[in-house]
């Protein structure tokens, strides 16, 4: 009985003690509130959380570097992950990883990728019956003059995703080679859309055959009954990883620190497969439900330097040789 008693001290005083965790987060709001109201449930520590996007969440981390109002980001690619380390505005904490690459954190421990998505294409499967036409098996298929005025993928003036698809494609064909490949696809795009999950929404209601995008809305529309089916190129695709830091200067660095093992967690990270995210978990040993199983897609790592050193010259680039084809 006392050893009982002593145990169930223990346990409220861990939760009398837990301060609420602020967290800004770039993930967006619905699925930001499905993966912190389960870490609140089985770990006792409240959150509050601020949705803010990548670049706002970055200045407001600067603007607050002498009085920190957050404990930890949550989200965002790990571009904005490093420059935040690089600015001295996080600090580096080494949770235990199991079945997860390295590709996936830093080893000094400054950031830490939770889930990832790959760039996948999206098929509405009654389009390609009403067309008579077979489903695309790899990049070059998407040439092919049956798809014509079929596709659609994001604009890289207005797009991340789309700029992702570009370096991607530089991975697998060279920085010449890529251009050449998407001025033949040119043909074949319907429209350029402003917004990285614009494709989504005309694929699921089959106002166009064909989208390009990062897949978590492709899955969505298939689970929901949506004649779509999703296909990863051979070739490779590439891929945005979100991260999350602990803020230098928190105030709840041992609540934020639980949240960063949590995540990492065989249970965090199949809780973010259980609660419909559509976001890929990063560690291998987790049942994926209804996604493709991460071991059977080719992923293309891209230089995460490079591609921001270079942004402005390819964008300008497509713009000079892509975007007038169309």
């Amino acid at each position: 009985m006392k050893k009982l008693l002593a145990v169930l001290t223990v346990v409220l005083m861990g939760v009398m003690f837990f301060g609420e965790l602020i967290v800004y987060t770039s993930v967006d709001e619905a699925n930001a509130r499905k993966i912190l109201t389960k870490f609140t449930e089985d770990t006792g520590i409240k959150v509050k959380y601020i949705f803010l996007s990548s670049g706002p969440a970055l200045a407001r981390l600067e603007a607050e570097k002498n009085n920190p109002q957050a404990d930890l980001w949550f989200g965002a690619p790990m571009s904005n992950h490093i420059i935040a380390k690089e600015r001295d505005l996080t600090i580096p904490y080494m949770s235990y990883f199991t079945n997860i690459d390295s590709q996936f954190y830093d080893t000094e421990g400054y950031y830490h990728t939770f889930y990832m998505n790959p760039i996948g294409i999206g098929i509405n499967l009654s389009v390609m019956e009403q067309i008579k036409a077979d489903l695309p098996k790899d990049w070059e298929d998407l040439t092919k003059s049956v798809y014509k005025n079929m596709i659609q993928y994001p604009n890289p003036q207005s797009s991340g995703t789309a700029y992702s698809l570009l370096t991607g494609l530089i991975n697998v064909y060279g920085e010449d080679g890529a251009m050449d490949y998407l001025k033949k696809l040119a043909p074949n795009v319907q429209s350029y859309t402003q917004s990285g999950t614009g494709p989504s929404k005309t694929v699921g209601v089959g106002q166009a055959g064909i989208g390009i995008q990062f897949t978590p809305a492709f899955f969505q529309f298939k689970e929901q009954g949506y004649p779509v089916e999703v296909m990863f190129p051979p070739e490779g695709v590439p891929y945005e990883s979100a991260c999350l830091s602990i803020v230098k200067g928190s105030k709840n660095v041992q609540e934020a620190e639980r949240l960063v093992d949590w995540v990492l967690s065989k249970a965090g990270q199949q809780a973010i497969v259980d609660e419909k995210t559509y976001f890929y978990p990063v560690r291998t040993d987790v049942d994926f439900g209804s996604l493709q199983p991460l071991s059977t897609i080719k992923l293309i790592a891209v230089d995460e330097k490079w591609a921001a050193d270079n942004k402005t010259r390819l964008i300008n680039r497509w713009v000079k040789e892509v975007l007038p084809v169309k």
